[in-house]
């Protein structure tokens, strides 16, 4: 992974915030690179900590950015003070409304009648580039057409690709389509943040996002216990790193060691 980072477990998560992630992409691109960027959150980071494959992706990434608040705390817990919250949709309206750098964005993910009306917007609200989109079928990555795909990608002339499958699929999606890819183009994987900028999903700010529960502002009612479920699962394992973190710390560990 480039620049600073630090440990959650043993998963690396960038140093870093909203401005600094997108100059790092724009370097990226200008300078002829290429890489995929993992919008991270406690979700991710479990899975990543309990899967060896997963951990190798985020390993060789580009950046793992601080999705989810508990994220940046683990940060601050380690004395880092300027990590800050680098969130999938805000990333996406970020560079959409970005003129200086005048990135070409491509879509992919959803469905057709989403990438059209998201289309549609980005052009005639923001001004934006979208050199093109594409709705994958639903089915396993081992079983797309990545060629076919990364060619047209190529040929469209983008530099962004934005990837709307959930994680850990848009992770591996993005691991998968990098040799294929032509250098000056970065693939980031923001999970909602389509249908959050077309208004379908509300992306909790304010106190919610503050005291890490961003995600039980955009759980429906049915799914209400599964949340909650989840949410149990992972502030126990957010005590975890905690105590890891505390304990490295207490024994000279620096926040980039094991």
């Amino acid at each position: 992974m480039n620049g600073e980072y630090y440990y959650i477990g043993r998963v690396p998560i960038a140093i870093t915030n909203l401005d600094k992630t997108v100059a790092l992409i724009y370097d990226t691109i200008v300078s002829g690179g290429k890489g995929y960027v993992c919008v991270s959150n406690m979700r991710t980071t479990t899975l990543a900590n309990e899967d060896d494959d997963y951990c190798k992706l985020m390993e060789h990434s580009l950046l793992n950015v601080p999705d989810g608040t508990p994220l940046v705390w683990c940060g601050k817990w380690w004395g880092i003070k300027d990590v800050g919250q680098v969130c999938g949709p805000h990333l996406f309206n970020k560079m959409l409304t970005d003129k200086e750098h005048g990135f070409k964005h491509y879509f992919l993910g959803d469905t057709e009648d989403t990438l059209m009306a998201l289309t549609k917007k980005v052009e005639k609200t923001d001004g934006a580039t979208v050199a093109g989109s594409y709705s994958p079928p639903f089915k396993p990555l081992e079983e797309y057409d990545l060629e076919s795909m990364a060619k047209t990608i190529n040929e469209s002339g983008a530099n962004v690709v934005w990837t709307s499958l959930r994680a850990p699929k848009q992770d591996y999606l993005g691991q998968m389509l990098m040799p294929l890819l032509n250098n000056g183009i970065v693939v980031v994987g923001v999970g909602a943040a389509f249908r959050s900028y077309l208004g379908e999903y509300k992306t909790p700010d304010g106190v919610l996002q503050k005291m890490g529960l961003a995600g039980l502002g955009m759980m429906r009612n049915t799914t209400v216990w599964k949340e909650l479920k989840w949410y149990f699962k992972h502030s126990l394992a957010l005590m975890g790193y905690f105590f890891t973190i505390k304990w490295r710390r207490l024994k000279g560990k620096k926040c980039n060691e094991l």
